[in-house]
C-alpha cells in the first residue's frame, strides 16, 4: 500500500505558483545567481576536535553551513542532516556548495547517532550516508526515509523510523519527532511518500529543538507548550521566498517561531552554504539580526566549523565584513511580533 503524508494543514503546498511562473522562478534560481553567491570564501575555523570531544555538562556544537550540525550532548556525538557532497542535487553541477566543508568526512570523530529531518537533497545526501554504511552509527529518521538508507547499504537494525509524537532513547538522550509544515520527495514522482519532521532532543541538562524545514504555523506553539521550554532552538532561516510561505519561513517568521517555542537562545540554520532561492546570500542573517537586536533575543551565529561551547560564547556579526555595503539587500522594516 502506498502512503502519502500530509501536513497538519493539508491545503498547504510547496508553492502557490502556476507552471509558467514556476518555470520562470526556476530559471532565475539556476541561471541568475548574481549576489546570491558570496564573492569570497566565508570565514571558517578548522574545528578543534579535542576541545569538542571533552565531555562536560554543557552542550557543544559545530555548524558546517546550511542545516548540517554536529552535537556533543551528554558525551554523545550526534550528526544532523549531514551534507558533505559538493552539491545539494542529483546533478553535481547544480546547487553547488559555496565552499568545501570545514572537515572532511574521514576527519569526523566517531558518530553515535545520525538524525535526519526529511529526504530533500540538501538534507539527505546519498554519498554522505554511504560513507557510514560500515560504521557503528545509529540512524533516527522520519517514516519512510529508512528505505533510502537501506538501498544505500545501511542495515535495518541500525535504523529507527518515527512518526510525529513518537520518541526513542539513545543513552541519556530522548529524540522525539514533532511536526513541520513542509513536503518531501527527491524526484517528480515521489511527492510526499516519506514523512518530514522537526525534532526535540532532550538530554540530561539541555532541551533542544531542531526545526528541519518548515513554514510558519501553529505547530511551533503546540510544540512549545508540550515539550518546552527549550534552552536552544535551531531554526530554519534561509532559502525562503514570498511565493512559498507554507514551506519556508521568512526571518520574521523565524522570530515568531522562536517566541512560540518558549526558547532561550536562537541559532539560525538553513543558510550560508547553498543558493536555493532568489535572495542575496547574506540577507537571511542580516534581516534576522535586526529582529534579534531590536527584541534583545540571544542568538548564536558561529563561523563555519567553529566549536561552540554554549556556556562561554559571544556572537559576532562576522558577515558584515563581506561586501554587505555593496549588496542589494533592502532595508526591511521591523514588524510587530507577539511577546513571550
Amino acid at each position: 500500500m502506498t502512503i502519502t503524508y500530509t501536513n497538519l494543514r493539508p491545503e498547504a503546498g510547496p508553492a502557490n505558483m502556476g507552471i509558467l511562473e514556476g518555470l520562470s522562478v526556476m530559471k532565475k534560481i539556476l541561471f541568475d545567481r548574481g549576489a546570491r553567491v558570496p564573492q569570497s570564501k566565508l570565514p571558517e575555523v578548522k574545528p578543534d576536535l579535542f576541545k569538542f570531544l571533552i565531555r562536560s555538562e554543557e552542550f557543544k556544537f559545530i555548524w558546517f553551513g546550511h542545516s548540517t550540525l554536529l552535537f556533543n550532548l551528554d558525551g554523545q556525538i550526534i550528526l544532523i542532516d549531514p551534507v558533505f557532497s559538493g552539491s545539494a542535487s542529483p546533478f553535481s553541477f547544480l546547487f553547488k556548495r559555496f565552499q568545501p566543508p570545514a572537515l572532511k568526512l574521514a576527519e569526523l570523530p566517531h558518530i553515535n547517532t545520525i538524525l535526519l529531518s526529511h529526504d530533500h537533497y540538501d538534507h539527505l545526501d546519498k554519498e554522505t550516508i554511504k560513507f557510514f554504511k560500515d560504521k557503528s552509527v545509529n540512524f533516527i529518521v522520519p517514516l519512510g526515509v529508512g528505505d533510502y538508507l537501506e538501498k544505500w547499504g545501511i542495515k535495518v537494525s541500525r535504523i529507527r523510523e518515527l512518526s510525529w509524537g513518537e520518541s526513542t532513547k539513545q543513552g541519556t538522550i530522548v529524540f522525539t519527532a514533532t511536526p513541520a509544515q513542509h513536503f518531501s520527495g527527491r524526484g517528480p514522482f515521489d511527492r510526499n511518500k516519506t514523512l518530514w519532521a522537526s525534532w526535540v532532543i532532550k538530554g540530561e541538562h539541555e532541551n533542544i529543538f531542531f526545526s528541519g524545514d518548515s513554514g510558519y504555523d501553529a505547530h511551533f506553539k503546540d510544540i512549545g507548550n508540550r515539550f518546552g521550554p527549550f534552552q536552544y532552538a535551531f531554526l530554519e532561516n534561509g532559502q525562503y521566498n514570498e511565493r512559498w510561505p507554507d514551506v519556508h519561513m521568512q526571518p520574521e517568521d523565524t522570530i515568531q517561531a522562536f517566541v512560540d517555542l518558549n526558547a532561550q537562545t536562537l541559532i539560525p540554520i538553513h543558510w550560508g552554504m547553498f543558493d536555493l532561492s532568489l535572495h542575496h546570500w547574506s540577507e537571511p542573517i542580516v534581516r534576522l539580526s535586526k529582529f534579534t537586536k531590536a527584541w534583545h533575543i540571544p542568538m548564536i551565529t558561529p563561523r563555519l566549523g567553529e566549536v561552540i561551547e554554549t556556556f562561554n560564547y559571544k556572537s559576532e556579526d562576522w558577515w558584515e565584513n563581506l561586501e554587505l555595503k555593496e549588496s542589494r539587500i533592502q532595508n526591511y522594516p521591523l514588524q510587530e511580533l507577539a511577546t513571550k
